[in-house]
């Protein structure tokens, strides 16, 4: 002990000789006991809890590692954005403890000492400070918890607090909710996020499941008791909740509006949900009695840099990367905003494929995008997104290709590059327009396949531009026509790329792209000749080139118009060099293609399973870019029905890509379409009719992404498993093979579309089945 140690009751000192006792008798032991006994009466130890009127709903998972986290660590910090429940989370865990457990709320708080002397119910010591007084209280028992709940806005001096008690108590544990943790030495931080969310189309008994959906139709019966999540409006509660991103506070105040909102009508107000959301109950903190208050609660604790960043970043509204970051917010590197941010719970992290983006949650994104409003960083952030763009752009227009990197770097972004399109058409900015739409020809959405709209194309040729720029987009043109089977057109737009790179004659790999693209109108507009003269023009530039890419997108182009025109053998060289250089480069948006020709060569030479060799890998090499591939399908489908080994899974396949062309109004080659019709009719001659209008109709309901699934998915079932599922099942299977929804099915037989749905579940299950189309071609094959 020091000189100056004193007993904690009488306040006489202590001598060195007592080193390790805090009093100076027993007697002064005993009446420090009975003191404390008395103030505290026969008050349990977690008196001062909150006791929540409503119930909890959900978080299992995490209340469960929570408690692990807890047990093994002394601080713990429970970290999430506004309205993510912390606090809710925090009562759970602490009230399944049988130690003593003192909770302080410090949302009110300017002094976190003091709350915390008055929490745990101190006793003032002659002669020491408040916070000697707290550690000699925390030291009479054996496992104390210290909560501290939402201290956010004092969290220097938390920090400096929690530090102090924690070395000096050590039998203390300390749990903090916050919106950031403290970052002490040793802190555990917990972070939570959203509710578990159920998939789009979910059905009342999968999405009843999740825990938003649970705690939505908790609290609407709470204000409703009428309330009910059904088939009639399932799918809208489960919009709303996916539209909040799983909050808890979001989804209570949207649920407490369905005693005048159906859920549709919730749903179209989202747009406004600031507006919407306010309606909390009398009793919560002012905070969260409406999502803006809630959010604006961590918006006002933000420093004017990181308030900046937050505004400009909502402007996007879509995820975005440190690249991206520092450009909006006009900063050399955004990596500490950025980590500052996400730390504050304003961002979210996601990381795929070695790739990092952040985005912020929806509606934090929209309190964020008001303020931008405020301030005028609207028209700002949109010329810093287009300054971003173009600078990706303009060094790859004088290539017969952009680099991959490129192209993927504009994949990612390709909701910045609409922003780009948008705001220079609206400023007339014409000429840094036409890069914009260059960016959106190159890119490739799950909305649909690489190339920009037509519309979009042609008016940005109306305007005036520099001829570089007008030659890159006028083949762009040219190759958009090309797949829509315009071969005039196609030809057009061709010839003046050419015309504009050989007045210029200094960008051969631009003059061969064009040269590629009117040698392949050449020749399917009935001047083959002049076709293969080109082509070797083409090659003879890019000939001496380090693009291996380019040379491998040529040669392979040249390969599939050779094959187009009975020339098997003269195009197998070409695209098996093509196949050399693409590899190489490792563009998997461009092996497709590449495959593509592959295999539709082992079709000419009738080598099938070769040929459903190569489409497989071009589908496996494409899977990013599902929009790309209805060319693979068919060719797969091609060499299953040449295999003869799966005629209706082939039909299948090719009715979902003959969807993909209708709807995108793309054309196939003659060569190619001939192929096509004689695969159908071949289908049509081996298939029952039963089994056929199941095929047809399982490819019909298919999206092109599950139609690529269930292309690279063998077969599930062998013939010997009629009898596993039950006649019901087997029933209900045959009625989804009609095309009929569950509630049809249930009008048919009778019974609900719960009922239905439970059917539909045991049969798949028991088939081994992933999917309710796999269901469907199971019942058609199975077909009496």
């Amino acid at each position: 002990m020091t000189a100056n140690a004193a007993c904690l009751t009488c306040g006489n000192p202590l001598d060195d000789a007592v080193s390790g006792r805090r009093y100076c008798s027993n007697a002064c032991r005993q009446r420090a006991y009975r003191e404390r006994s008395s103030a505290r009466g026969d008050a349990p130890h977690d008196a001062a809890l909150p006791a929540p009127l409503d119930t909890f709903v959900g978080r299992r998972e995490e209340l469960a590692a929570l408690a692990r986290l807890c047990s093994e660590h002394r601080l713990v910090s429970l970290v999430g954005p506004a309205g993510s429940g912390k606090t809710r989370l925090a009562v759970q865990h602490v009230t399944k403890r049988a130690d003593q457990v003192w909770w302080t709320a410090l949302a009110s708080a300017s002094d976190v000492v003091q709350e915390i002397y008055h929490a745990v119910g101190a006793h003032p010591l002659p002669n020491r400070s408040v916070r000697d007084a707290v550690i000699a209280e925390i030291d009479q028992h054996r496992r104390p918890l210290l909560v501290l709940d939402n201290c956010e806005h004092v969290l220097a001096e938390a920090a400096d607090v929690v530090s102090e008690f924690l070395a000096c108590c050590p039998r203390l544990r300390v749990l903090v909710t916050s919106r950031e943790p403290l970052r002490l030495a040793g802190e555990q931080v917990f972070a939570l996020g959203e509710l578990e969310l159920p998939p789009a189309g979910a059905s009342v008994a999968e999405a009843l499941r999740y825990d938003a959906v649970q705690l939505f139709s908790d609290r609407a019966v709470s204000v409703d008791r009428s309330f009910e999540v059904d088939p009639s409006n399932v799918a809208d509660v489960v919009a709303v909740c996916r539209s909040l991103d799983g909050m808890p506070l979001a989804i209570e105040l949207a649920a407490r509006r369905i005693t005048v909102l159906s859920p549709a009508d919730v749903l179209a107000r989202l747009g406004d949900r600031l507006a919407l959301l306010t309606a909390g109950p009398r009793a919560s903190d002012d905070r969260h009695r409406t999502l803006r208050a809630a959010i604006g609660w961590s918006y006002d604790l933000l420093s004017e840099d990181e308030q900046a960043a937050c505004r400009r970043l909502a402007v996007l509204g879509v995820p975005f990367d440190l690249g991206v970051a520092s450009a909006v917010c006009d900063v050399p590197d955004a990596l500490e905003l950025l980590t500052s941010l996400e730390q504050k719970s304003l961002l979210v992290v996601e990381r795929s494929s070695g790739h990092t983006t952040f985005r912020q949650l929806e509606s934090i994104r929209l309190y964020c995008r008001e303020r931008a409003a405020e301030h005028g960083d609207v028209p700002v952030v949109a010329d810093r997104v287009v300054d971003w763009v173009c600078s990706v752009v303009e060094p790859e227009i004088s290539s017969f290709f952009p680099a991959p990197r490129v192209v993927l770097r504009l994949d990612r972004n390709i909701g910045l590059v609409e922003l780009a399109a948008a705001r220079t058409a609206e400023t007339g900015d014409w000429q840094r327009h036409a890069l914009t739409i260059v960016a959106t020809a190159w890119t490739s959405t799950p909305r649909g396949p690489r190339g920009a709209p037509t519309e979009l194309l042609h008016r940005a040729l109306s305007q005036p531009m520099p001829p570089a720029y007008r030659s890159v987009l006028t083949v762009l043109a040219a190759m958009h026509h090309r797949v829509r089977g315009g071969w005039h057109v196609t030809r057009r737009f061709a010839q003046e790329s050419v015309a504009i790179e050989r007045a210029g004659a200094s960008r051969p790999g631009t003059l061969a792209r064009a040269l590629e693209v009117l040698a392949s109108a050449e020749a399917h507009t009935g001047n083959p000749e002049l076709a293969w003269r080109l082509f070797d023009e083409a090659v003879e530039l890019l000939r001496g080139s380090d693009d291996k890419l380019a040379r491998g997108v040529l040669l392979n182009s040249y390969g599939w118009t050779l094959l187009q025109h009975g020339e098997p053998e003269l195009a197998a060289p070409l695209v098996r060099e093509a196949l050399t250089l693409v590899r190489l480069e490792g563009a998997p948006h461009l092996l497709n293609p590449t495959l593509h020709t592959a295999g539709a060569i082992a079709l000419a030479r009738q080598s099938y399973p070769e040929a459903v060799d190569l489409f497989r890998e071009s589908l496996e090499a494409g899977s990013e870019h599902p929009m790309d591939q209805f060319y693979e399908l068919e060719g797969l489908a091609l060499g299953l029905v040449g295999v003869g080994s799966d005629d209706e899974r082939a039909l299948s396949l090719l009715t979902a890509a003959s969807m993909v062309r209708t709807r995108f109004d793309f054309r196939a080659e003659p060569y190619w379409q001939a192929l096509l019709d004689e695969a159908r009719s071949v289908c049509r001659t081996r298939i029952t009719a039963g089994r056929l209008r199941a095929a047809e109709s399982t490819g019909e309901r298919m999206s092109l992404a599950q139609a690529v699934s269930y292309a690279l998915t063998a077969p599930p079932v062998t013939e010997d498993d009629d009898g596993v599922i039950s006649a019901r099942e087997r029933h209900v299977a045959t009625l989804v093979a009609e095309g009929l929804t569950n509630r049809q099915i249930g009008q048919r037989l009778g019974i609900s579309p719960h009922t239905v749905a439970r059917h539909v579940t045991h049969a798949r299950t028991k088939l081994g089945l992933r999917s309710r189309a796999q269901l469907a071609v199971w019942a058609g094959r199975h077909a009496p």
